[in-house]
């Protein structure tokens, strides 16, 4: 068996260089080849093609945050090659969501000996950019944006953010419409999520990353003086548990916003839009899961 190992070696885990070691007996262990290929954040998805192109690998493993593992999924979707992940990120939202070990080696051990796989869904928006766990417009996608923007670090940073955006964000007004119905719906951020959980544990819905169907769920208030005690996305924005009552299930969406908003999928900030389609590719990869 050979392993296509995808790292980033920019995300913010400490115990990434313990987590390779680990890979490296394992291989010795078990038999398997294994090659490394290290994102630089220039010409990634060629590089990874070329590995898959020259190397032929017979699984393919991320090791990263939200972004990354989306990177390497967009690459293998016409592929069917078994995708494994690793929570080499800061807060490994998408590992959380679907239960691998939150710690790097105890995750490299896990997905390394992993016999079965598991239909893994992605959302699509505006049919051009794909979504492995989750994208939103409103608070926390302005939150993206400024705090990639910042030197400014830690949970200081992150209050002084959640602040900011929540007062910079108005309240916002939207027309969804699915197949089955439309809805007119207003609130301060709009979250499309294809795991049902952020990356701090915080339940947003019911759905599974393999159920054909992702949620759409409107913040209808902020309350700041209960957000400091729970998080959000990969920048641990703080909110409210009972923030995502308002869910619609669908398979696809067409979401007309009254005014263009900032706009951010699975960490990535993609700047502002006042228009939205997102649909399902229901099983699209085979995704590595733990015994």
């Amino acid at each position: 068996m050979k392993i296509l190992f995808v790292i980033n070696p920019a995300s913010g885990n400490k115990n990434i260089d313990k987590a390779i070691l680990r890979i490296h007996a394992l291989a010795v262990e078990l038999g398997f080849d294994f090659k490394f290929m290290y994102t630089t954040g220039v010409d990634d998805d060629n590089a990874i093609q070329e590995q898959l192109n020259a190397y032929k690998p017979d699984r393919i493993i991320a090791g990263g945050g939200d972004g990354t593992l989306q990177m390497v999924a967009r690459n293998i979707l016409d592929r069917k090659i078994p995708f494994g992940i690793l929570p080499f990120g800061s807060a490994n939202g998408f590992a959380t969501a679907i239960g691998i070990p939150t710690n790097p080696v105890d995750a490299v051990e896990a997905v390394v000996r992993a016999e079965r796989t598991h239909p893994l869904d992605l959302l699509k928006f505006n049919d051009k950019h794909l979504c492995i766990h989750l994208g939103d417009i409103g608070i926390n996608a302005l939150m993206v944006k400024e705090y990639s923007e910042d030197e400014s670090r830690g949970m200081l940073g992150y209050a002084k953010h959640l602040i900011a955006s929540t007062q910079a964000t108005p309240l916002l007004h939207y027309t969804i419409k699915t197949p089955e119905q439309e809805y007119n719906k207003e609130g301060y951020m709009l979250a499309f999520a294809n795991a049902h959980k952020y990356g701090t544990g915080i339940h947003i819905s019911e759905g599974s990353v393999s159920d054909g169907k992702f949620e759409i769920c409107n913040v209808e208030r902020i309350a700041l003086d209960s957000a400091i005690k729970a998080g959000l996305t990969a920048l641990n924005m703080f909110i409210d548990k009972d923030m995502f009552a308002d869910v619609i299930c669908c398979r696809e969406a067409d979401i007309r916003i009254s005014e263009k908003v900032h706009f951010q999928i699975d960490g990535e900030y993609m700047g502002m839009t006042d228009h939205l389609t997102v649909r399902i590719l229901a099983s699209a990869i085979p995704l590595l899961i733990p015994s």
